[in-house]
Order: structure tokens, then sequence, then C-alpha cells
């Protein structure tokens, strides 16, 4: 689904559990609640798969601003430092390329990191004093859609977990000496998942149970990047009774390798293979 602005994830699950009571329920990967767009409910059984979605490479769309440096890197905070120089395209096009390869970021103050148990937002907005330290991050893709002369342009972020786009707005802006921060930012991709495929908010709300039922997709999709083992009557026995299965002869699974295991179209669990076995990682009730 798609998370409008003003709310935080945590509330979207909140108001979905109210609708839809199921017997479990959770989000894969917080989004701010400045921030915008996609986020990946699971239910029931599938809040199982999260772990693995949370893989996943994420792309966001961004609108970075320069000339201003704000407490909280977005627009939503009080100005710090101020310039009246607007950078060229080439600058920034550089500024991009270095940034792509840096291995790690300070995130930003209002992030959902935690710090002592307590998240960074939080302590921000309490007014505490706190440092954030540098975290490893892999960029993907780093990109400039538009370039506007009056100091904003749109720009194409693709990362890891743990990699936020306003901190990359903040050190391009500090690179450059012109400072700079986030102006709008929107989540567009979340691995197999597609803002522009997902559903409003608002509108989910709006649906009936059998029709918000018709938007539930299957567990395997929040499990990207598995291959898939098809068990047997004999197979899902000993997965289900959480019993090793002999490696079939022909069988091109890697030691330690993760698989979906499927019964009958469902997925069944996760396993591994170890010492000419697979072994049981996770259970899905089926």
């Amino acid at each position: 689904m798609n998370k409008p602005a003003g709310i935080t994830s945590a509330d979207v699950v909140r108001v979905l559990k109210k609708k839809m009571n199921p017997t479990k329920i959770g989000h894969a990967g917080t989004l701010d609640p400045d921030a915008i767009g996609l986020i990946p409910v699971a239910l029931g059984e599938a809040t199982k798969a999260i772990p693995y979605l949370l893989r996943s490479r994420k792309k966001y769309e961004a609108s970075f601003l320069y000339g201003l440096k704000t407490d909280t890197d977005d627009s939503s905070g009080t100005t710090r430092k101020a310039s009246n120089y607007i950078p060229r395209k080439n600058e920034i096009l550089e500024a991009l390329k270095y940034y792509s390869e840096v291995p790690f970021q300070v995130p930003p103050k209002v992030s959902a990191v935690k710090i002592k148990g307590k998240r960074a937002y939080e302590r921000f907005k309490a007014k505490e004093t706190f440092q954030l330290t540098a975290r490893p991050i892999k960029v993907y893709t780093l990109s400039l859609q538009s370039y506007d002369k009056k100091g904003e342009t749109l720009v194409h972020f693709e990362c890891s977990k743990g990699g936020y786009v306003r901190s990359i707005a903040r050190d391009i802006g500090d690179f450059l000496g012109c400072f700079g921060h986030v102006r709008n930012l929107r989540r567009i991709e979340y691995g197999p998942f597609k803002a522009d495929k997902a559903t409003d908010l608002s509108d989910l709300l709006d649906l009936s149970i059998e029709n918000l039922i018709s938007n539930i997709m299957d567990i395997e999709i929040g499990i990207p990047g598995l291959k898939v083992f098809e068990c047997n009557s004999d197979d899902i026995r000993h997965l289900e009774n959480g019993r090793p299965i002999e490696c079939p002869v022909a069988f091109d699974f890697g030691e330690g390798e993760e698989l979906i295991a499927k019964y009958n179209g469902k997925v069944a669990g996760i396993l591994f293979r170890e010492e000419g076995f697979l072994k049981v990682k996770r259970k899905f009730n089926t």
C-alpha cells in the first residue's frame, strides 16, 4: 500500500489491524511521517516472510533543495545554515557519483534508528543531546532525473537496508559547500513491490473486507530471490515435523543455500542445505 504524509508506519499497521483483525500483522521498511509511498504489509503467516523482504533493495524519488541546511535534513526542520550559492549541474553529477560509492552513512537525527532502545526521532523531539554513528550502506543507483537552476533537483536513489535519502542530500550539500536538504520524499519500489501498483491507504480503508482481501498477494512474493523446492508427500511430512529431508540426487542447490519449500502450490517453509540434507529453518501453516 501507499502511505500518505503525516502518519507513521505504525499508524498504518494500527488502522489496518482495526479494520481486518488479522491473527498477526506487520510491515517491512519504516517510512518517516513526512515521507510518502510504498509500504509492504504482511498478514498472518506472511509476517514470517518480513526478515527476507528486509534484504531487498529499496528505491526512492526525492527532491533535493540546495541553499539551506536543517536540523532534520528535510523541509520540516529548523534552518541551521544558509547559502546563496546554487551548484551547477555538473557539480551535482560529480557529487552523486562520489556518494554512490561511499560505503558508510550517518543517519538523520529524526530517523527511526534506535539508540539505547529509543528511536532517534523520539530523542530529537524530546530535545535530548545524542550522536549517531556511521552505518554501512550499499548504494546501487544514485541518479539525477531533473535539474532546476533555482536550486532544486529530482533524484532517484536505490539502496540496501539502512540507506537514508536525507543523509545523501545533507552530505552532498556539505560536499559542495552550498548546504542541502530533502523537500519531498517518496518510496517507489521495495523489492518486487512497486508504488504504481499499490493502493492508497485511504482507498484500502474504504473497501469492503471482500474487496480488500482481493488486494492480498501470495506469501511467496514476500520472499524474493530464493529458489523453489517442490515437496512430495513424504517431504511435507518431514517438514511439518521439523525433520531433515534427504537431498534428491539431481540437486543444484549449494551448501547452506536457503530455498522456498512448496507443496500443492503453497509455501510450506524455508529450508537450507546442510551435509546432504534439507533442514527446516522456518515453517508456514498451510
